[in-house]
C-alpha cells in the first residue's frame, strides 16, 4: 500500500522559514510536493517502503529506506523542521526514535507531531458497548503499536527532550455536519474545551533547546 496525503493542520504549522525539512514516514512525497509548491526547501524523507521511496525521490533531495524501529538518525544532516505525521503510533518505541532525531534538529528548530486519539468520542462509544476492534485504517488501524490520549501525546514530546510550544485537537462535534454554517464554530468549540473527547487527532509542536 502506497501512502500519500497532506495533513492540513500539520501543513498549516510548518514554518515557512524552514529551508531544511525531514519528513519521517514520507510516503510517496505528497507533503514534499505541497511544500515545494509554496516555498523553496531541501527535504529529506524516511520510509520503510522501497516503492514509496522511488516515487518520493522525484521531489526530495534524499530518501532513506529504513525500519524506523531500528533507525537512530545516524547519517542525517541538520534540519530546521522535523515532521512526524501519523507515523509514531506505528512504532514499538517512538520515544527512542524522537530522542535519536533530536540532535539533528537545529537550535530553535521545530518538531511537528500528529497522533490519532484513541479516546475520540466514537471510540469511547464503541468501547462502552464492549467493542475494541482493529480495522484496516483509521484510529484503530491494526498496524498501530502505541495508543495516545491528550496527556500522553504531550508527554511523548516533552519526555524526549523537546519544549512543547503548542498542542491542538482536530475533530468534530457529533452531527455537526448537519448544522450548516454552525458546523465550524461548534467543532472548534468542542475541540478547544474537550480536546481529548472531540479531537480525532492531536497536533503537537515542539522546539529544540
Amino acid at each position: 500500500m502506497i501512502y500519500g496525503s497532506v495533513n492540513p493542520p500539520v501543513f498549516a504549522r510548518l514554518p515557512r522559514t524552514a529551508r531544511t525539512l525531514l519528513d519521517v514516514g514520507c510516503g510517496d512525497g505528497t507533503l514534499a510536493r505541497a511544500i515545494r509548491a509554496e516555498w523553496p526547501a531541501q527535504i529529506t524523507g524516511i520510509t520503510h517502503s522501497a516503492e514509496e521511496a522511488a516515487r518520493a525521490r522525484d521531489v526530495m533531495e534524499r530518501v532513506v529506506v529504513a525500519d524506523l524501529d531500528r533507525f537512530d538518525g545516524a547519517g542525517l544532516r541538520q534540519f530546521d523542521c522535523v515532521v512526524c505525521s501519523h507515523v509514531l503510533e506505528h512504532l514499538v518505541d517512538p520515544w527512542q526514535l524522537l530522542r535519536g532525531l533530536r540532535p539533528h534538529l537545529n537550535p530553535g528548530g521545530t518538531l511537528i507531531v500528529a497522533l490519532p486519539n484513541l479516546l475520540f468520542w466514537r471510540n469511547r462509544l464503541a468501547m462502552l458497548g464492549g467493542n475494541f476492534r482493529y480495522t484496516d485504517g483509521g484510529l484503530m488501524d491494526r498496524t498501530h503499536c502505541k495508543f495516545f490520549d491528550w496527556q500522553t501525546a504531550a508527554e511523548l514530546v516533552t519526555q524526549t527532550g523537546f519544549e512543547l510550544v503548542e498542542r491542538s485537537a482536530h475533530g468534530s462535534w457529533p452531527g455537526s455536519h448537519l448544522l450548516g454554517p454552525l458546523r465550524g464554530p461548534l467543532d472548534r468549540f468542542a475541540e478547544g474545551v474537550f480536546p481529548g473527547l472531540f479531537g480525532w487527532q492531536f497536533v503537537l509542536v515542539g522546539r529544540s533547546a
